[in-house]
């Protein structure tokens, strides 16, 4: 089977000159071929090949010549290889006899190949200047692509159509993680964001028969034979879910999108967290700086989600709390606003690529502990929490008594000590998510039971200190009338107060009823 390997990135055509004067490209590429490349993709009414993961083009690169190509992608990750096969052909759309040269491909899965060329029709299209530089990177051989044109939702002259400024580096000889060292020197000066977004799937988008959506998160390992494969995977997938949201945000940012990238940073701080401390000691460093990088980014989305959250309470039926609406609307813009900014820096483009060059270490022989089966690896991770793991009724008696003593004065109780837990219970959680295929095995009904607590917690606490935080907001609020902050404020107050005392209530019955077992 053929591959294709490359590296794709999205990037603002107003930097495509800053690409083309880069130091790197002038002094060590070969003179730059500039093309214009007209393409179609082809599919049956039906659209067997895109739900087949399938792409038939042929593209026109202006010399005469006609290529036909066959691609086929992974269903997730962020696309580094793909299957590809490709040759010239002499028609303008692929007939019976070229689909015959690809029998043995994943195509001829979708049946009879000869019926198949019957159906064929163009369906959708790309119009892209290229200029192309041959760089020569310690022996390997690289080819760098500047793209700029249009996505077709079609093929008449008034087809939908949206904008394409890609730089893609694809690997033609030598040493792939060669592509990553030129993408790495580059990215020194352009923000290159990693994007798994072909073109034919942009093309869909443009043509509406496709939307651009979150991929699934990752939060657990999958049960390779080799646990570096499974590492490697979730933190492609991981990436993927990254690069896709910032892209989702720009169009449109919606409450979801922010929420849904959070969960995946959190996710994925605590299995980079879990790999510092208890995977290869030659990692720890490589783990600690993506633990802090993504740990701003965190940060960045966690104010805009923590405005969205009081937003919606405050739109809740039936509240009457249109002025604070108002002023939650406007932090929001702003706090939106330094996101964004983040989302288009060179510095968020750095971390999405070391995370994805680190991923293929993982999957590759560079990393001893990548050898490990995913058992294996999954047992070592499950040590770092062996200590959490353990049900302690008097101490949560004892917290919820120090609660309950401080019924009549529920802003003096320890909120920040609520939210400490909250975010224990919340690393907990996700560690144990990611091992789930393996709890019961290690850890039994222990594992579960703990599993179950933490997810409630989580939630329960969750509800409490975001109700706390509105009646924060709302007190020092200078829109809110002089007559309501305090009683706004002090019945949402009680409110939080009476949710934490349920979450803290619910840990200690768990807790008894653990105990009683043993």
């Amino acid at each position: 089977m053929s591959q294709e390997r490359e590296l794709k990135f999205r990037l603002d055509p107003a930097l495509h000159d800053a690409v083309r004067r880069h130091p790197v490209l002038q002094s060590m590429a070969q003179p730059p071929r500039v093309q214009a490349l007209q393409t179609w993709y082809f599919d049956t009414p039906a659209h067997a090949l895109r739900e087949a993961g399938l792409a038939l083009r042929v593209r026109h690169p202006g010399d005469g010549r006609r290529i036909l190509t066959l691609k086929s992608s992974p269903a997730q990750g962020l696309q580094l290889a793909r299957g590809e096969w490709e040759f010239d052909i002499d028609a303008d759309t692929p007939d019976a006899a070229s689909l015959q040269r690809l029998s043995e491909t994943p195509l001829a899965r979708l049946g009879d190949l000869d019926a198949l060329a019957s159906q064929l029709q163009a369906v959708l299209g790309t119009r892209v200047q290229r200029t192309l530089w041959l760089v020569d990177w310690e022996g390997s051989q690289l080819e760098v692509c500047l793209d700029h044109g249009q996505a077709l939702g079609g093929v008449t002259p008034l087809a939908p159509s949206l904008l394409i400024s890609e730089l893609e580096i694809e690997f033609i000889s030598g040493h792939w993680l060669h592509a990553f060292d030129l993408a790495w020197t580059l990215a020194q000066d352009l923000p290159l964001l990693i994007s798994p977004i072909s073109k034919v799937q942009l093309a869909a988008i443009a043509a509406g028969a496709a939307t651009l959506q979150l991929p699934a998160l990752a939060r657990e390992l999958p049960p390779h034979e080799q646990g570096g494969q499974a590492v490697a995977d979730v933190l492609q997938q991981a990436t993927a879910v990254i690069a896709v949201g910032a892209d989702l945000l720009h169009d449109k940012a919606l409450p979801e999108t922010v929420h849904q990238m959070r969960l995946q940073l959190r996710r994925l701080r605590v299995l980079l967290r879990l790999l510092q401390t208890t995977g290869p000691k030659s990692q720890r460093a490589a783990c600690r700086w993506l633990r802090d990088e993504w740990r701003w980014a965190g940060q960045l989305l966690g104010a805009v989600r923590d405005v969205d959250v009081c937003l919606e309470q405050a739109s809740a039926p039936g509240s009457t709390h249109a002025t604070l609406r108002d002023g939650l609307a406007q932090r929001r813009e702003a706090r939106l606003q330094a996101l964004l900014t983040y989302l288009r820096s060179a510095r968020f483009g750095r971390v999405l690529l070391a995370q994805t060059r680190w991923a293929e270490c993982w999957s590759g022989s560079q990393i001893i502990a990548a050898e490990m089966s995913t058992e294996q690896l999954a047992r070592r991770l499950l040590r770092l929490h062996r200590d959490d793991l353990h049900l302690h009724p008097q101490r949560w008696a004892e917290l919820l008594a120090i609660w309950d003593g401080l019924a009549a004065t529920p802003i003096d109780a320890p909120w920040s000590a609520l939210h400490a837990l909250r975010l224990r219970a919340k690393q907990l959680r996700y560690a144990l998510e990611w091992l789930a295929p393996w709890i019961g095995q290690s850890l039994g009904d222990e594992g579960k039971a703990w599993l179950k607590l933490t997810s409630a917690l989580q939630t329960d606490l969750g509800k409490a200190l975001d109700t706390h935080r509105l009646a924060r907001w709302m007190s020092s609020d200078p829109s809110t009338p002089p007559s309501q902050p305090n009683a706004f404020s002090e019945q949402a107050m009680r409110d939080a107060f009476k949710q934490a005392r349920t979450g803290l209530q619910r840990a200690l019955q768990a807790a008894r009823g653990k105990s009683g077992e043993r």
